[in-house]
């Protein structure tokens, strides 16, 4: 594929192939983080809710370039293991799930949460989950929604949202590098470019842990 040098950058001693979903799967993670680096500090808590192709590199980011405590919640115990053998606390994604970080945090609720879901159960977990003067990145575009009337809402007060998508030329070099030291790895699982209906259905089914790649 022929494209503009401005859009490529050097990947080093890294494998094409482990390398091709970080443009998407790290970098979107990336970006949503550094929208809210400022509030992760030391004593800060974040939520990551779903830990899937997106999910599982913004743990590993949060987990390599912040202090911050992390909590991470998914329906899947296989993914929940990960996170823990990561660093993190795993918490099962459930109809429980906001009251067991609130639980975790004193009641106080955490200071950060990023759905990288965006069903409706995880949507209403962040609302529930997250403090007065917080802040909500929604990533995962699953559909979900929450009702916001002035005055009488579920949301806290002073509660920062934002939609979180993409990432800049920018954070691609901050994430190769991360990938290139070391600090963050794809889990990648490999079909030969013919077996592409078949890695569609296991994405769809979700046997999937991080991303599949077609190698031609």
């Amino acid at each position: 594929m022929a494209v503009t040098a401005r859009h490529l950058h050097p990947l080093g001693d890294l494998d094409p192939v482990d390398a091709a979903p970080l443009a998407d799967a790290a970098l979107t993670p990336m970006h949503a983080i550094n929208t809210v680096r400022d509030r992760l500090t030391g004593d800060a808590t974040v939520v990551v809710l779903g830990l899937g192709g997106l999910g599982h590199l913004g743990l590993q980011i949060l987990l390599a370039t912040t202090g911050s405590r992390v909590i991470a919640l998914d329906t899947d115990a296989e993914k929940l293991a990960y996170a823990e053998k990561h660093g993190a606390t795993a918490i099962p994604s459930d109809t429980e799930a906001a009251q067991k970080v609130l639980d975790l945090t004193n009641g106080v609720g955490a200071d950060v949460v990023i759905d990288f879901v965006g069903v409706q159960p995880t949507v209403s977990t962040a609302v529930g989950a997250i403090r007065g003067g917080g802040a909500i990145r929604f990533v995962g575009l699953g559909g979900g929604a929450f009702d916001y009337v002035a005055g009488n809402s579920r949301l806290p007060w002073g509660v920062n949202v934002e939609r979180a998508y993409g990432g800049t030329s920018s954070e691609i070099r901050q994430v190769i590098d991360l990938a290139r030291r070391g600090r963050i790895k794809v889990e990648v699982k490999r079909y030969p470019l013919d077996d592409a209906v078949t890695a569609f259905d296991d994405l769809h089914h979700g046997r999937i842990q991080g991303r599949a790649v077609l190698v031609p």
